[in-house]
């Protein structure tokens, strides 16, 4: 008989903002770097790699390592439980209504964009930018986007969802790992209902 694998709700309630801030790797250098997000009165601490249009973002949330793997390619995100050995797959797009609030591309869009100036964060010097919602309910976005990195930095939402801030910190440039962007050999499928986007 399959034990039950119990995930903490607060990470499958962060699962929307992560498909959101992967679509921001696109053409990123590489590099590593470690990862506030803080949301709701609540903090995740965790570790970020990127390869290009890959990106690896691992979390301990409850005491549980949880590991999320986009692959732009392939346009799906993998998510690992380690302690498991099991991974669920769902469609990278899912994110898609959630990247409007991060993703530069989609902000350009939705929003009216204002050039703040250049700001210097964590080592790095980023254009800022204001981003006013059309749809008011979501709000402003401030984003610090580095152009060495093709990648922002900081960003900072708030609406009436609530304020999301995430940071990137001791960021490490250099070739990152290709078996990193992949499923573990011995890994199990696995699925979970009523989550859309979950392959089966």
């Amino acid at each position: 008989m399959m034990r039950k694998i119990r995930i903490p709700g607060i990470f499958l309630a962060l699962i929307p903002a992560v498909l959101a801030l992967v679509g921001t790797a696109a053409g990123a250098a590489e590099f590593s770097a470690d990862m506030i997000q803080k949301a709701n009165g609540q903090v995740v601490k965790g570790r970020v790699f990127v390869k290009g249009n890959d990106f690896r973002q691992e979390m301990t949330v409850q005491g549980r390592t949880q590991t999320m793997i986009f692959k732009k390619d392939r346009n799906v995100v993998w998510m690992l439980m380690p302690e498991n050995r099991m991974y669920m797959e769902m469609n990278g797009s899912s994110g898609a209504a959630g990247m409007s609030r991060t993703d530069p591309g989609e902000l350009a869009r939705s929003a009216e964009r204002k050039y703040l100036g250049k700001e210097t964060v964590n080592g790095y010097v980023c254009d800022k930018y204001r981003y006013v919602h059309r749809d008011a309910s979501q709000g402003t976005t401030l984003q610090w986007i580095s152009k060495k990195l093709n990648f922002p930095v900081k960003t900072e939402t708030g609406g009436k969802s609530g304020r999301m801030v995430v940071e990137y910190r001791n960021i490490k440039e250099g070739r990152q790992p290709a078996s990193l962007f992949r499923v573990p050999e011995g890994y199990r499928k696995m699925s979970m209902p009523g989550m859309p986007g979950m392959g089966r």
